[in-house]
């Protein structure tokens, strides 16, 4: 039977494992096993391995339909800056999950507890469990649960005046802030020579019109009614 402690544990996570084996491996260090005499599979590095990269795909995949616009190479920095020794060992402190760690008398006198990469590799580790226990549903529901507020923090980090890297992303974002945002972009004309094309589009939310840009590429001139947008809505400044 699950020890009385982990349903707290539980609890802070949201899930309820079927096999409460599988979370009490995930919360036993090497030191433990070697003090105890166990096998050495019996730690959680094994369920550290598979939780590092369950977490991977579950972040990836709430960056990715988070943030619509995005390229690849925003998207890849947003995750590593998510999925981190100190991102990963401050969630971990916010769910107590120090507390529930099986230690060795010496690891725990050293304070191993409070060991930001110990933290880490329990936390991966019980995704790794979740994973093997609830599923891809539940675990990412799980990671979308914790990672909540450090996602939106790092997304809307992206959003100042001083770091816009994409007026279109930072629109999005800007108007998803209430609620799924319905944002149009349509071509209001073209003028110019064929080899010499300007594009003129306008940006619309809720069908209302929010920002008109021109430029080389329809691309670009979707940038400029975006950024336009943003100034209308003093996202940024003029300018």
């Amino acid at each position: 039977m699950m020890p009385a402690d982990f349903r707290d544990l539980q609890r802070a996570i949201g899930y309820r494992f079927k096999d409460p084996e599988a979370l009490q491996q995930a919360l036993t260090h090497m030191s433990y096993v070697n003090e105890v005499g166990l096998d050495k599979r019996m730690s959680n590095q094994r369920l550290e391995y598979l939780g590092d990269a369950v977490l991977q795909l579950a972040v990836a995949e709430i960056i990715f339909q988070r943030l619509p616009e995005a390229d690849e190479g925003l998207m890849s920095n947003l995750r590593s800056k998510l999925v981190c020794t100190a991102s990963l060992a401050r969630i971990a402190k916010g769910i107590g999950l120090g507390d529930y760690l099986l230690l060795g008398k010496g690891a725990d006198k050293d304070g191993e507890r409070e060991n930001p990469t110990v933290l880490e590799d329990a936390f991966e580790a019980m995704l790794g469990a979740l994973y093997l226990d609830g599923g891809w549903r539940r675990t990412s529901a799980t990671v979308w649960r914790l990672f909540e507020v450090s996602v939106l923090n790092a997304i809307e980090g992206h959003r100042s005046p001083q770091n816009v890297w994409d007026h279109k992303t930072a629109l999005q974002i800007h108007l998803q802030r209430e609620g799924p945002a319905a944002i149009a972009y349509r071509l209001a004309r073209e003028e110019g020579p064929p080899h010499n094309r300007i594009f003129f589009m306008d940006v619309y939310h809720e069908g209302v019109l929010l920002g008109s840009g021109s430029g080389a590429t329809k691309k670009e001139a979707e940038q400029n009614a975006a950024k336009y947008a943003l100034e209308g809505l003093n996202v940024l400044e003029e300018g």
